[in-house]
């Protein structure tokens, strides 16, 4: 958030940032901030805050510094008032404040090999799958070719969704099965990409689900919208009935991108291939519109009906 020193909140201007989303300069009289342990939830005591560069980082209202040294902040944060801000005042030019690591009490020595912490692996422990949908940042996502993809040295996770190198490890550390939610704009070598990632990296006995998008169904999100309009383009459906040409649209779309993670995998043992609508609609329109696309129903293992726990 930038901010200006004397004006009302969130006035400053646009933030100068490099390709990774790090503050590289501030004008005069700014400084940049973020909310940090907000809710009420985390643990009190001296976090470690951890930061490349040269510069200035301070705390906001709930917190006090107990120690600094170049680069190292020990700060005392009373997380029962909803936490506190973290702010970049001054950044050298030449070497920018970046990578900033916010460590929880008593995790400085082994973050970087155990980055979660074992209250938060024991609530999921058990569980059969973790759909991604939302650490994927899916819904509207603006993510096209590989090159666009969060990766593990973003300055946030928020932007673009979680790295999938991420997601991952998770799934190996709980063996729990991921569910991949694949970009609406997604291209092949995105996906291709994507795919072969995953199989090289996650465990072997776990397997995948892949979805194309996130109710695609659904006309508030963007990708309902680009649904219609790709489907204009290949005259699919009829033109005064638009969701029924998205349909058809997404039918194809999931069957070419299912398609791709086959060859990646070498078949589909390990795959849980999803086709998803909306269980609402009643049995017209998964089976008239959906299933009844040519090759849809030989192509998918699962059909997601939409409500959720």
């Amino acid at each position: 958030i930038s901010q200006k020193q004397g004006q009302s909140w969130g006035k400053g201007p646009a933030l100068d940032l490099d390709e990774h989303g790090w503050v590289k300069t501030l004008a005069p009289g700014c400084f940049a901030e973020t909310p940090v342990l907000t809710g009420g939830h985390a643990r009190e005591g001296e976090y470690i805050c951890l930061y490349d560069g040269e510069g200035q980082v301070d705390f906001g209202a709930n917190s006090k510094v107990v120690s600094r040294l170049p680069g190292r902040i020990v700060v005392n944060i009373d997380c029962r008032k909803a936490g506190t801000f973290l702010s970049i005042r001054a950044t050298h030019p030449e070497n920018p404040v970046r990578n900033i690591r916010l460590l929880m009490p008593g995790s400085e020595k082994n973050y970087a090999s155990e980055p979660y912490s074992a209250v938060f692996l024991n609530r999921w422990r058990g569980f059969n799958t973790f759909r991604f949908m939302d650490w994927m940042d899916t819904n509207g996502s603006k993510q096209r070719d590989w090159s666009d993809r969060a990766k593990l040295n973003d300055a946030t996770w928020s932007a673009k969704g979680v790295p999938v190198e991420v997601m991952v490890d998770l799934c190996n550390r709980l063996k729990i099965n991921p569910w991949f939610c694949l970009p609406h704009l997604a291209s092949d070598d995105y996906v291709k990409q994507f795919a072969a990632l995953v199989k090289r990296s996650l465990d072997p006995s776990l397997e995948v689900y892949i979805e194309y998008s996130n109710e695609v169904w659904n006309g508030i999100f963007a990708q309902h919208r680009y649904a219609e309009e790709q489907a204009k383009k290949l005259g699919l459906g009829p033109k005064e009935r638009g969701w029924e040409g998205a349909a058809k649209f997404y039918a194809r779309r999931s069957v070419e991108i299912l398609r791709i993670w086959e060859e990646a995998f070498g078949g589909h043992d390990r795959l849980v291939r999803v086709i998803a609508w909306q269980a609402a609609g009643g049995s017209y329109w998964t089976d008239n519109m959906l299933l009844a696309e040519p090759g849809i129903a030989k192509s998918c293992d699962a059909l997601a009906i939409a409500p959720y726990i």
